[in-house]
């Protein structure tokens, strides 16, 4: 089964008109890909996507994603589909505070989306709250 960006010469519809449901349904693909991988993970474990970028050429199309999963880990996940050919998937570990991966070793592809809230809810994940506002107190009266 390959899933495929609809920019693509000959490519089947993937049945998404709206890129937003098109890159949720890539990114799905990726954990489905990801699950035959040694790190032991789906998409249920998913906490939320962090960011993602895309990548359309002539011949491929590839989506990057970097996601947090609900035991703390991080991975950036590569999903590359092409005519013809079985989609693929990278999986590569991120520490717990390490930055995207750079855009100079990323073949091209367009920068990080880091507005995710939407492609979030598009994937049915709940949404993340802000984090609390501090709270300021007032000084107390001097006398």
């Amino acid at each position: 089964m390959s899933t495929v960006f609809d920019c693509l010469p000959n490519a089947m519809d993937s049945g998404a008109r709206d890129p937003l449901d098109r890159e949720a349904g890539l990114i799905r693909r990726a954990f489905e890909l990801a699950a035959r991988q040694p790190y032991g993970f789906t998409f249920d474990d998913l906490e939320h996507v962090e960011a993602y970028r895309t990548q359309c050429a002539a011949d491929a199309a590839s989506l990057d994603c970097v996601a947090s999963l609900t035991d703390g880990r991080r991975f950036h996940l590569v999903h590359v589909a092409r005519p013809q050919r079985p989609d693929s998937v990278t999986v590569t570990q991120l520490m717990t505070h390490e930055p995207f991966p750079s855009l100079r070793a990323s073949g091209g592809l367009s920068p990080w989306i880091d507005d995710v809230a939407e492609l979030n809810h598009t994937l049915g994940l709940p949404l993340i709250p802000p984090p609390p506002a501090p709270v300021i107190l007032p000084l107390p009266a001097r006398h």
